[in-house]
């Protein structure tokens, strides 16, 4: 059954939706972007809890129908051998009052095999449909594991940082930055993100007391993190960053013409990306280690510390839990 000790709950985010749930929920399967998309998190028994759909759309939104439709799209995926679902539209799963920011709110709730209990509704802020369903047990209270989830969710980041968080890696980025790569695997979670050449970096790896098993942290960073940064000549510091023993990481690209481009580029007035910045640390308490690093212009390296203030680690900071398995 759902932990309702809110001291258990995680934040999980993706694509600037951000969720609040269980801490041994997390999220098992993703796609799209900011402009379309589907997450999915599933419970510790790969049971799926949460299904959160969303996109774009600058004219007019019946959400009356995208919510009859979702709703059409679960009976047909019904398997045959289980029962019919019955659908309740006025099930008052989250108040208008609670969710008085967004637009033509529609609630359902539905029974078959488990229930499902969710909400549909147009942000016009972030202009996007959203379409939400929290899938709970017969025996569990989903109307009010529904509304707590489902009222708390946000559809758009309050500022202009976007969080991403999973699997122990709770980070944030820029929201000018796009998603440009991702690991998500047990033992490694590993985010990339880009804009106009400039790139962000976070990494969480567990098992850092086998990786640091025959080398210090220090050679162990020059051998993992050339990977990110390529065609840079790194140079390292040992350091300590937010209490932790670390390794601050910095370089230049080594190709003259780089140079030569980025003079031109400066003389226009224009960015160039040029720089690397970032910082590799040691959480022991909880056998991980994190890495922060940025390729910017020289005149943005201040957002090196900023993402790296903003990767939470357990023992210090809000985060994550323990080893996972690979995200399906």
């Amino acid at each position: 059954m759902a932990n309702s000790d809110a001291s258990q709950w995680q934040v999980r985010g993706w694509q600037g939706v951000v969720v609040t749930v269980p801490g041994e929920w997390d999220i098992a399967a993703i796609s799209g972007d900011r402009e379309q998309g589907y997450m999915r998190i599933d419970d510790a028994d790969s049971m799926p809890r949460v299904e959160i759909k969303w996109q774009k759309s600058t004219g007019f939104v019946d959400i009356k129908g995208v919510v009859d439709k979702y709703l059409s799209d679960l009976g047909r995926k019904r398997k045959r051998d289980e029962p019919e679902i019955e659908v309740d539209r006025d099930c008052p799963v989250v108040s208008k009052r609670r969710m008085r920011h967004k637009r033509d709110l529609n609630c359902f709730a539905w029974r078959g095999q488990v229930h499902g209990f969710g909400a549909g509704w147009y942000c016009e802020e972030c202009r996007r449909v959203m379409v939400v369903q929290v899938l709970t047990e017969p025996d569990e209270d989903g109307l009010e594991l529904a509304g707590r989830i489902i009222g708390d969710l946000q559809d758009h980041p309050s500022d202009d940082w976007l969080t991403w968080s999973t699997y122990g890696l709770h980070m944030q980025a820029p929201e000018r930055f796009e998603l440009a790569d991702q690991k998500l695997m047990a033992g490694l979670i590993e985010l990339r993100f880009a804009d106009s050449g400039e790139e962000i970096v976070g990494v969480r790896w567990g098992m850092a007391n086998v990786a640091l098993k025959d080398a210090s942290l220090r050679r162990w960073a020059e051998q993992a993190i050339p990977q990110y940064h390529k065609g840079v000549r790194l140079s390292w510091e040992d350091a300590e960053f937010r209490g932790y023993p670390a390794v601050e990481v910095s370089g230049h690209f080594s190709n003259p013409l780089r140079h030569l481009q980025s003079f031109a580029m400066h003389v226009a007035g224009k960015p160039y990306p040029e720089v690397v910045k970032g910082w590799v640390w040691l959480c022991e308490d909880e056998n991980r280690i994190y890495y922060a690093g940025v390729l910017v212009d020289e005149d943005h390296l201040e957002l090196a510390e900023q993402v790296a203030m903003r990767i939470a680690c357990p023992d210090a900071q809000p985060g994550g839990a323990d080893e996972e398995e690979p995200i399906r």
